[in-house]
């Protein structure tokens, strides 16, 4: 159906919000649950291991080669964390909690927090790097099983290791740069994880569309965390469709029964404005569209059909 729409939205709860705002109105909508299964692949192995892998695809490639530049920056930053993890482990002995230097709580909250404190923007920012740094050192040390967490959610750090030796991971661009073989001769392992990301599709038949109201729906998404893009493309759909139903039901009142070929015809050479918006509008419509919007409008019952041609109901 040509008047049929969908409007994408990723939370569920706002999904199930605006089908209930619409369906006190009287307005249609059905809820479908849409997965993606989105896929990424990473290169795991010791600081060390990574490192060598690097150095050697280097040092396989030709000074002119795109990749070089970017091997470069992947090793140049394997060198950074590992001394990063090294000053981390210099300030916190074993058996202590390492819980305060990386605070749970979520970084919206957390760079709220930071600025309630009452620093300026520039140490606001090197506190909020400094506690993200901290956080990954923490899931490097708990991936090598240096952390253990407490009943009481506090992460206590087992041990020290030398930095080099802790396990990390790469996103899997480099397997293509450096090829298999050279990660596998430093032990480097190949990983993919498959995750799944539902969307939830509000569907709205050609009855639906005739009922919306615009300003009513721009008024409750806005209060909603929406992809504002997905959703005005979905506007600009509804707006347009609407406009042509519109530019239909002229045509129709005009000349009473008429046959989709020439509706098609009349839409086709059509040139009309929207008084106080838009002074000149046209319609490059295909015959298969129009064809299925005169069903649609039937369907709803704007519009019958009568032998070959179709009448304002």
């Amino acid at each position: 159906m040509v008047l049929e729409e969908t409007l994408v939205v990723y939370d569920p709860d706002e999904a199930r919000r605006i089908a209930g705002a619409l369906r006190k109105k009287g307005i249609p909508v059905r809820i479908a649950r849409k997965d993606i299964l989105v896929q990424s692949v990473d290169v795991v192995g010791r600081i060390r291991d990574l490192k060598a892998a690097i150095e050697e695809g280097i040092a396989q490639i030709g000074e002119d080669d795109d990749a070089r530049p970017r091997l470069k920056s992947i090793l140049a930053s394997l060198g950074e964390d590992e001394k990063e993890i090294a000053a981390f482990l210099e300030q916190h002995p074993p058996g202590k909690a390492v819980t305060p230097a990386m605070p749970k709580k979520n970084l919206p909250e957390l760079y709220q927090a930071l600025w309630m404190e009452g620093a300026d923007a520039e140490e606001v920012s090197r506190e909020f790097a400094k506690i993200l740094m901290n956080r990954r050192i923490g899931a490097l040390l708990e991936r090598s099983g240096l952390i253990e967490w407490t009943k009481d959610e506090e992460a206590i750090l087992q041990g020290h290791a030398d930095p080099a030796d802790l396990v990390t991971a790469l996103s899997g661009e480099i397997i293509d740069k450096i090829g298999l073989e050279t990660l596998r001769r430093h032990a480097v392992k190949t990983s993919m994880t498959i995750v799944s990301e539902p969307d939830y599709h509000l569907e709205f038949n050609p009855e639906a569309i005739s009922m919306i109201d615009i300003m009513d729906l721009d008024e409750l998404v806005d209060e909603m965390e929406i992809d504002l893009d997905a959703y005005g493309l979905f506007r600009d759909n509804v707006y347009a469709k609407r406009m042509v139903v519109s530019r239909v039901i002229d045509i129709l009142e005009e000349r009473g029964t008429v046959p989709a070929e020439e509706v098609f015809a009349v839409l086709q050479s059509d040139v009309f404005e929207i008084p106080g918006k838009i002074e000149e509008i046209t319609l490059d419509l295909d015959l298969d569209f129009v064809k299925g919007l005169l069903d649609d409008m039937r369907k709803i019952g704007v519009i019958r059909r009568k032998g070959a041609g179709y009448r304002l109901a």
